[in-house]
């Protein structure tokens, strides 16, 4: 059997990724999913599911609503995407990854389904994800949705227990339409007949579209419940422990014995739940965020204006990405840091440097996400002022395994 680091590679040399190679290695399509699913044994089946879908909040979500069912006692299964550091993080039982014996012997034991049926990566992990689920006999699974709903892997259940839209905005536009009443139409795509379905602050157009899909297969839909407390964290924030309150009200769930209320541990906050790079305080003076699309930086951006402090931008982002509109969702910075993630798919440094400079930004270029964090501490450190890094998964990734290595 390999070891987990050739497994790995085997992986990304031979299985195709969106977050890494781009548009061209995406997938629209439920037939493959329903295939591997037969081939591997039918490990859906049977399986209680919660589905979570949006354009932003969807892992803060489904991180807090399973980190709430764990506190009712039941065994909670979590698959989520991207990944920060490690595929393994996808797949998750009451918070603890999927051990790395487990992932390499399912990769190995099926190479003849993957020969036959040549799965994407996002494919071959979700069906790893259900096998581990099975295997493990959890009571309940959540799931992240990858991209969209109404195609992704993850929409092959026909009745779970409950369903959700966090929020809908402006990103993947190539796969989920031009405007927001299209990428809805993709949204609303999770929703089953007599499922409920819980929203999250949605644009009214998009939301027309979700209720007029809800009214043909009678869904009744509930919206967040809203609650002021949380002190000083981003409105993202409550919007999205807003909505995880509602989805568990709706999960009549719980195992005998469980002493942790669910409002307990939704107030505990995204570390808590095991969420990492999202609003993510690695020190009081280092904070790193996922945010990489126009309703997600808005949101970031409020969120770092109202923290009133000098910040040291260390920025990345992908090449399909528009620069100047991300920029603008973000406070002016004490100095801004261009970088790019070792991926295929990224913008790279210089390019990134030249399309801010456009804007009226300037900074300094570097060779890795690891200087420009480097660079940006030094010289926040200089006046006691907040280093952030933010553009993109692979760029937070990076930033978190450059802290880690350094001891910080």
């Amino acid at each position: 059997m390999k070891t987990y680091a050739e497994t790995l590679d085997w992986l990304y040399a031979q299985l195709p990724m969106f977050q890494r190679t781009g548009p061209v290695r995406y997938r629209i399509d439920l037939s493959k999913t329903r295939d591997l699913c037969a081939a591997l044994g039918h490990p859906e089946q049977g399986l209680s599911v919660v589905h979570i879908a949006g354009t932003n909040g969807k892992g803060s979500v489904s991180h807090a609503v399973a980190a709430a069912l764990s506190a009712r006692g039941l065994r909670t299964g979590l698959y989520t995407s991207p990944h920060l550091e490690d595929p393994r993080e996808r797949i998750r039982i009451n918070g603890a990854l999927i051990s790395k014996e487990a992932f390499t012997s399912f990769v190995d034991a099926h190479r003849d389904i993957w020969d036959a049926l040549t799965p994407s990566f996002f494919e071959l992990m979700f069906c790893m994800a259900l096998d581990h689920f099975k295997a493990q006999e959890v009571d309940v699974a959540v799931l992240e949705t990858g991209m969209g709903g109404r195609l992704d892997s993850t929409n092959i259940f026909p009745s779970p227990l409950v369903t959700a839209i966090t929020s809908i905005g402006l990103d993947h536009q190539q796969f989920l339409g031009d405007d927001l009443r299209s990428i809805a139409g993709e949204k609303a795509g999770i929703l089953k007949e007599g499922v409920p379905c819980v929203l999250g602050v949605l644009p009214p157009e998009a939301r027309s579209v979700v209720l007029e899909q809800s009214m043909r297969l009678g869904v009744e839909v509930h919206d967040g419940l809203l609650d002021e407390r949380g002190g000083a964290e981003p409105k993202w924030l409550r919007r999205n422990r807003a909505v995880a309150r509602r989805v568990l009200s709706l999960v009549a769930l719980g195992a005998d014995g469980a002493n942790v209320s669910d409002e307990a541990v939704l107030m505990g906050g995204p570390s808590s739940w095991g969420l990492r790079g999202r609003w993510h305080w690695w020190s009081k003076d280092v904070l790193l965020d996922c945010a990489h699309n126009a309703e997600g930086l808005t949101a970031t951006g409020e969120a770092l204006a109202e923290l009133g402090r000098p910040i040291h931008l260390v920025y990345a982002t992908v090449a399909d990405k528009d620069v100047a509109v991300a920029l603008t969702c973000l406070p002016e910075a004490a100095s801004h840091h261009w970088c790019a993630a070792e991926i295929p798919r990224a913008m790279p440094a210089g390019e990134l440097a030249a399309k801010a400079a456009a804007t009226g930004r300037q900074g300094t270029v570097h060779s890795s996400v690891a200087s420009a964090v480097n660079a940006a501490m030094a010289a926040a450190q200089a006046n006691g002022e907040l280093t952030v890094v933010l553009g993109s998964v692979f760029t937070v990734g990076a930033a978190l395994t450059a802290l880690s290595a350094s001891g910080r």
